[in-house]
């Protein structure tokens, strides 16, 4: 029986969950790197502007898979200006011909002073489902425009499945990663296009360097997302992929991240090794590819 989303996820509790949206019908309709890049572009661009963290991601060749972590409590800390302006890059006021209008200072302060209506857009912005929504939407009219056809490109709605804990977090986050190389798309699991471990290994400068703040200030390093960040680098850290707690009972529960210091990029990097070297099965029971045991460790492949 399905059971509508609202009754299995709490919009105002940061949480990390595991999406995942197919193609209709299960086509191949992402084969082409040139569509790959633009849905992974697509996916950056909605994330930077909402309260999502996007903890890894890969785009295959008829299904999409997300790691995020909603934050309504980052959306709550946004003036209603901010509000209106990150609202509006992501859906723009409109003309009856369908251009869109560039508004002034004074239409958008008068936009924030409608409390109503910034409540419910400050709600929109961390929610997974107007996430997906949003970033669907754009792709089926780039896709459908591309092919020159109309009707649905995605199938039934997105899965999404809870992630509760840290370790349900990191081995989600692997099987992720791991989806191209045992696909036999690549070779080595590093080298899988598309994908949020090919952005970590790209940048680790920036990665390490996060670590290193984290190290030296703890818990006062809550979030990447609140500095300024190149759109190269948009997956989260792995030192900000905490849970959140409760500090207290009650109601008015107060929501802080709570972090795991023993989890590094390199730690995560031999995770990823080693459950590649895994035997897995196919529903139909076809063997997925593995990495061979010859093949020497990720540390050593990586001068890490």
């Amino acid at each position: 029986m399905v059971i509508a989303r609202r009754l299995l996820v709490r919009p105002d509790v940061p949480g990390c969950y595991h999406l995942m949206s197919r193609c209709v019908r299960r086509l191949h309709c992402l084969t082409y790197d040139e569509r790959r890049k633009w849905v992974e572009g697509c996916l950056r661009q909605h994330a930077m502007k909402m309260a999502i963290d996007v903890l890894t991601f890969a785009v295959m060749k008829n299904h999409v898979h997300i790691v995020i972590r909603i934050r309504p409590d980052l959306a709550g800390q946004w003036s209603a200006r901010e509000v209106v302006d990150k609202w509006l890059k992501l859906v723009p006021c409109r003309n009856s011909a369908g251009d869109v209008l560039d508004l002034d200072d004074e239409m958008r302060e008068r936009i924030s002073s409608n409390t109503e209506w910034v409540q419910e857009r400050r709600a929109r912005l961390s929610s997974m489902s107007w996430f997906m929504r949003l970033a669907k939407q754009k792709i089926s009219i780039k896709m459908n425009k591309a092919d020159e056809v109309t009707g649905h490109f995605w199938g039934e709605r997105f899965v999404s499945v809870f992630l509760p804990d840290r370790q349900a977090v990191v081995a989600c986050m692997a099987y992720v990663d791991l989806n191209p190389f045992r696909a036999g798309e690549c070779n080595l699991p590093e080298r899988g296009g598309y994908i949020g471990l090919q952005i970590r290994v790209e940048h680790a400068a920036f990665y390490e360097k996060q670590e290193r703040a984290f190290r030296e200030h703890g818990n006062e390093v809550v979030s990447s997302q609140g500095n300024e960040r190149q759109q190269q680098q948009w997956i989260e850290p792995l030192c900000c992929c905490g849970v959140f707690v409760a500090t207290r009972c009650g109601y008015d529960d107060k929501w802080v991240q709570e972090f795991s210091p023993s989890l590094t990029e390199q730690r995560y990097l031999e995770l990823v090794d080693r459950a590649a070297r895994e035997m897995s099965y196919h529903k139909e029971g076809r063997k997925k590819r593995k990495l061979s045991r010859d093949v020497e460790e990720i540390v050593d492949r990586m001068n890490i």
